[in-house]
Parts: C-alpha cells; sequence; structure tokens
C-alpha cells in the first residue's frame, strides 16, 4: 500500500480515513527526518500525498493553525473552526500550554462527543518517538482546542442498512379475530 519516494512515504490511492488511519497504527512516520516521530510527521505526510506541504511557520505543531492556517487550509483541505464541529478524521491542532510549548496536532479518531475530550490518533503521544514507533489514539484535551483541517477527498462509508432476523426468527402474526370468533361461538 505505502511506497517511498525522495524519501517521502506516499499512500496509494487512501481514499477514506480508516485505510489512512490503519497505515498510522502499523507505521511510523518521520518526514522530514528530524526529531523522531514527532506529531507533526503523521499530519504532514497527508499534506505530502496531494503535493502539498503542512507548514508550521515556526516548527511548532500550534503554528499550524496559528500561523498557518490559511496556508494549510487549501483544498482538498477546509478550514473547522469549532470544537463541535469536528468530524472523524479531521486534523486537529491544539495550542501549547505548559510543558507542551509545541502544541500538539493529530486526526481525530472519533466525532465531536459533547464533552471535553476527544479520541486523537497521533504520534508523540505517550508512545515514544524512536524510529518506527506507531501512531496511537488517546483522549486529548479540547481545552486547548485550535481548529482543524477537513479532507474534503476523503469519502465516507455509508452506514450500513440494518440486518433483517434471520427467517426462523420471523414470527407470524396470530389471527386473534379468528381464534375470537371461535370461542364466542361456543358460548
Amino acid at each position: 500500500m505505502a511506497f517511498q519516494q525522495n524519501g517521502y512515504t506516499h499512500l496509494a490511492e487512501v481514499v477514506t480515513y480508516d485505510e489512512w488511519r490503519g497505515y498510522l497504527l502499523t507505521h511510523g512516520v518521520n518526514v522530514d527526518f528530524s526529531f523522531g516521530n514527532q506529531c507533526w510527521d503523521s499530519c504532514a505526510l497527508l499534506w505530502y500525498q496531494y503535493g502539498l506541504r503542512l507548514e508550521t511557520g515556526n516548527g511548532y505543531a500550534y503554528g499550524c493553525w496559528e500561523l498557518m492556517r490559511n496556508q494549510n487550509g487549501r483544498p482538498p483541505f477546509e478550514l473547522v473552526w469549532g470544537k463541535e464541529n469536528i468530524k472523524r478524521g479531521d486534523v486537529i491542532v491544539f495550542d501549547r500550554h505548559g510543558s507542551w510549548y509545541t502544541g500538539h496536532i493529530g486526526y481525530a479518531d472519533e466525532d465531536y462527543n459533547g464533552t471535553n475530550y476527544i479520541a486523537c490518533l497521533g504520534q508523540n503521544q505517550g508512545q515514544g518517538i524512536s524510529s518506527g514507533t506507531p501512531s496511537n489514539i488517546v483522549n486529548q484535551n479540547l481545552t486547548w482546542f485550535l481548529g482543524a483541517f477537513r479532507n474534503t477527498n476523503w469519502t465516507t462509508t455509508p452506514p450500513s442498512p440494518p440486518t433483517p432476523p434471520p427467517a426462523s426468527k420471523i414470527r407470524k402474526r396470530f389471527p386473534w379475530v379468528l381464534y375470537a370468533n371461535k370461542l364466542r361461538s361456543k358460548y
């Protein structure tokens, strides 16, 4: 599914977030060959698939939104404002705070759920940054959410129709009217 070109990993015909997710959960990504598998690397790889660069403007993840959101929000990506608009597969950007001076960037692994936490697929989320270490999924606090980028090229899988019960489980309607008439005629 993946191939190397000019030192970058490209994924052939990735059309859904689930395919992208499957790759990231089994592979570590270091597109800039600096500082190991940083959070930015797995997201930058998505931009590279379209011949674009995910710019930070300052080398830190929060810069992708704070400094370069208009550059990064070019087609096929669109800007997403407000945590309540987060959809599964969006690239979500978090501000810097405390010891997290770089901010953070990763993928929403669920639609906004009404709480202040969201499942986030990403690198450098406690699993280490050594070469080959794949992404993981952790709950991230949305207090520091800045914004998101939505890949409009990803197709979504339509929900499956409900499965009908097996024919043996379907009960036929009992003809109560006939039974009631029969009972009345006896008395």
